[in-house]
C-alpha cells in the first residue's frame, strides 16, 4: 500500500504551499508503483517465445523460454488492456514491438482499472494455439485455465462477465502455457 507521510516538524502553511505548488505544476495524485510480477512458464514445447504488448506505450518485449524454464515480466500500473501470448519455435530475430497475431490464446490484464483493481482474463477470440492457466498469488484472486477451446473457463468471448478483478497491488500473477 501508497502512502504519504508528513513529517511532525512541517507547519500548516508549509504544507499547504507545497499543495498548492503541486496543483498549480498538473501533479494532482501520488504516483505509486506496486510490485506486480507475471511470471511466463514453459510447459508446452522445446522452446517458446513469450511476448506481451502494452498499447498506448512505448513497447513490449519477448524472450525466448525453454521447456521447464520461466520468464519474469515487471509489471507497472501502465498496463492498461496489454497482452501476453507465446508461440511454440524461438522468437527468430521477430520484432518484439508488436501486437499479437491471430491465432493464439491471450492472457489479457488492465492493472489499475477501474475500483482499484486488476482485472484479467485468458481471451481465445483471435483463436486457440496453446493451452493457458492463469494463478494469482493471492489466493482470493480467482485462477482460469484453458486446456483446450472446449474446456476454457473464463475465456472472452464467453462474456465479459468472465473477467476477473483481483485488489490491485495485491497480487502477482502466475501464467503456465501447456500443450
Amino acid at each position: 500500500m501508497c502512502r504519504h507521510v508528513v513529517p511532525a516538524s512541517a507547519s500548516r502553511k508549509a504544507l499547504l504551499l507545497q499543495a498548492l505548488l503541486l496543483i498549480s505544476a498538473g501533479m494532482v495524485g501520488t504516483w505509486c508503483v506496486q510490485a506486480i510480477t507475471i511470471e511466463t512458464v514453459n510447459k508446452a514445447s522445446e522452446v517458446m517465445c513469450v511476448r506481451y504488448w502494452i498499447p498506448n506505450e512505448v513497447g513490449g518485449g519477448c524472450n525466448e523460454v525453454r521447456m521447464g524454464n520461466k520468464w519474469d515480466i515487471q509489471v507497472t500500473d501502465r498496463w492498461k488492456a496489454a497482452t501476453v501470448w507465446a508461440t511454440e519455435g524461438g522468437c527468430g530475430g521477430a520484432h518484439c514491438n508488436t501486437g499479437p497475431p491471430t491465432g493464439v490464446t491471450q492472457f489479457e490484464i488492465t492493472v489499475d482499472g477501474g475500483w482499484s483493481n486488476d482485472y484479467y482474463d485468458i481471451s481465445a477470440l483471435a483463436g486457440f494455439n496453446l493451452g493457458l492457466t492463469v494463478a494469482p498469488t493471492n489466493p482470493t484472486c480467482a485462477s482460469q485455465i484453458c486446456t483446450s477451446l472446449s474446456t476454457c473457463q473464463g475465456v472472452v468471448p464467453g462474456g465479459p462477465d468472465r473477467t476477473k478483478a483481483c485488489k490491485y497491488g495485491s497480487a502477482s500473477y502466475v501464467l503456465t502455457f501447456i500443450k
